[in-house]
């Protein structure tokens, strides 16, 4: 049984199909385990089906540019944001105004907005101020003698740029756009990272297993698998932050700037999405000899195999922000 007309603002924000196809159990769109493609799932009695979304036209008579056509579209492109569509479900922000559809801290966005602030200081003195620690970073930002310089830096880039009007609110503006786009690449930093846990776990691994040739060489074949990906992962931020790093650049050519660290940021979450499969297990378990340990790397052999065999060709995100 349809369900009749949405309103039009719902519609444009939300998986609200017409055929009651997707109305049956269980329906939902994921990327299929075995080749990733876009599929909708679903229950037909005691099977669950896959049927893949490029399919799902002609095998329930759904016209391509009709409005479920163009929302089969849309999910197949919203699986390179989130792992999993259902109807009802929002559509993903990223493919509706560009912004993300996933959330950051407060902490990502004052580490953000403490690397701006370095950036405004280090313009200002044509010095180079060097801050690593997130903690340091977001006490600049609160520091009364680098407001200070900021409001200084603030009144000169204003001049470069000739804004009209009260420049310390135009700038602000930008400032605050800038830091909050990048609290996303900061989240996503502080994510990278933590897919050293895996190569710590399997360097570990590889000593407690020494003297059990096949599982000693698994590991070493598994070391060998993660590394290039984890490699080109900090690739790509250290581009991000070469790209960013001029901050009169930055807030000259604004929106171009905007698009650019969103495209990148986009890049590197779907970059970081698959390793979900296996990331959360190295965070929770106890690497000694065990059941559980060998399961796990059982697991991960199989995802480093699939998706990041050696014939793959790694490169870098090579998209020059506009200056």
């Amino acid at each position: 049984m349809s369900t009749g007309i949405q309103p039009a603002a719902n519609r444009s924000t939300h998986f609200l199909f017409d055929h009651k196809v997707f109305t049956v159990e269980g329906c939902r769109f994921i990327l299929s385990k075995g080749n990733d493609e876009p599929v909708m799932c679903m229950k037909l009695g005691k099977l669950d089906v896959e049927v893949p979304i490029e399919k799902l036209c002609t095998e329930f008579g759904i016209q391509p540019k009709s409005f479920d056509g163009q929302l089969l579209t849309m999910a197949a492109k919203g699986l390179q944001y989130v792992r999993e569509i259902r109807p009802g479900d929002t559509i993903p922000n990223e493919l509706i105004d560009g912004t993300a559809s996933w959330r950051v801290d407060d902490r990502h966005y004052n580490v953000a907005r403490g690397r701006l602030t370095v950036q405004l200081v280090t313009w200002l003195t044509g010095g180079e101020t060097v801050v690593s620690s997130p903690e340091q970073l977001e006490q600049l930002v609160e520091d009364p003698n680098i407001k200070a310089r900021v409001h200084e830096a603030f009144r000169m880039i204003a001049n470069r740029l000739a804004l009209s009007g009260d420049p310390d609110e135009e700038l602000g503006l930008r400032i605050d756009m800038l830091a909050k786009e990048l609290s996303y690449i900061e989240a996503l930093r502080e994510r990278a990272q933590t897919l050293h846990t895996i190569r710590q776990g399997l360097e570990t691994a590889h000593r407690i297993y020494k003297a059990e040739r096949i599982v000693k060489e698994e590991i070493v074949r598994m070391q060998t698998l993660s590394l290039p990906p984890i490699t080109d992962l900090e690739a790509r931020f250290a581009q991000v932050d070469a790209q960013t790093g001029e901050i009169l650049a930055m807030l000259k050519k604004f929106d171009q700037n905007i698009s650019y660290i969103r495209e990148m940021r986009d890049d590197l979450h779907q970059s970081l999405l698959p390793w979900d499969e296996v990331l959360d297990g190295w965070k929770s378990v106890v690497v000694e000899k065990s059941p559980q340990l060998e399961a796990l790397m059982k697991r991960t052999y199989h995802f480093l195999a699939k998706r990041y065999s050696q014939a793959t060709q790694w490169r870098l995100a090579n998209r020059p922000a506009p200056r």
